[in-house]
């Protein structure tokens, strides 16, 4: 794990970057003059490799919100023969320590809440708290894996000067876009293998990101906020929200 420095290595970035999220030759892509700029300008661009072979990598920037500083990850993107290896983790890890040595002490991102083992990733390994939910952060998709779809996100903040806590219960069942209660918490079920359940029909596909959705803006409207997202059958995996002031606690504020 180490930055990326020369020009040859920010376009390696860019061809791991399309591998990752499966685009077109034609499609758009990060600038590897970008990520050179970020790197000079207090961004992070980290790099994984396998001896010399960059297989997975990360950048981001610095953003405010009111009075907080925090580190926005804008990526993590390994190539798919790497995946699943602890290179995300790693990444994810790298990236903290470097935003920790600039004296940022919180970092934040989005991601698709229909992919709920990167939801597992963020919630439970890393220990971030999603915080936030955007309807069609993007626009409509026209390219990558989900074409025509909506790109809601789920974004997270992520406390870097605390652990991540000891492992969810496991969960109820609850159907995909379904809420049920559990004592204070609230369950919210969806699907395993998003792109399993695309692929076999995209009509029910595109209800459950909508009963997703209205779902999760619901609850995070009524102050509640998601800090789990475990599997509970072969094909269902089950978000827990929690209200907000019964979740981990956040860190000292920066500015």
């Amino acid at each position: 794990m180490r930055p990326l420095t020369t020009s040859a290595e920010m376009r390696a970035g860019v061809e791991v970057y399309r591998a990752a999220f499966a685009l077109g030759p034609t499609d758009p892509a990060v600038s590897p003059r970008l990520l050179a700029a970020l790197q000079r300008n207090a961004g992070s661009v980290i790099g994984a490799f396998a001896g010399e072979e960059l297989v997975g990598f990360t950048y981001g920037f610095l953003g405010s919100d009111g009075g907080t500083v925090y580190h926005y990850s804008q990526v993590a993107a390994v190539r798919p023969d790497w995946q699943r290896r602890g290179v995300g983790r790693a990444l994810k890890l790298s990236q903290r320590d470097y935003v920790l040595s600039g004296g940022v002490t919180r970092m934040r991102w989005a991601f698709d809440p229909v992919r709920t083992h990167n939801a597992h990733f963020n919630l439970d390994v890393l220990g971030a708290t999603g915080r936030w939910f955007l309807r069609d952060f993007y626009g409509v998709e026209d390219i990558g894996r989900d074409p025509g779809m909506r790109t809601d996100r789920l974004i997270v903040e992520w406390d870097l000067l605390r652990p991540a806590g000891p492992s969810a219960p496991p969960p109820a069942y609850a159907g995909w876009g379904e809420t049920r209660r559990e004592d204070d918490d609230v369950l919210l079920g969806a699907p395993r293998d998003w792109d399993a359940l695309v692929a076999r029909d995209r009509e029910t596909s595109l209800r459950v990101r909508d009963d997703l959705a209205a779902a999760m803006r619901r609850l995070i409207d009524e102050g509640y906020v998601a800090t789990s997202c475990e599997t509970c059958t072969e094909d269902t995996a089950v978000y827990r929200f929690q209200a907000a002031d019964r979740a981990p606690p956040d860190g000292p504020e920066e500015g």
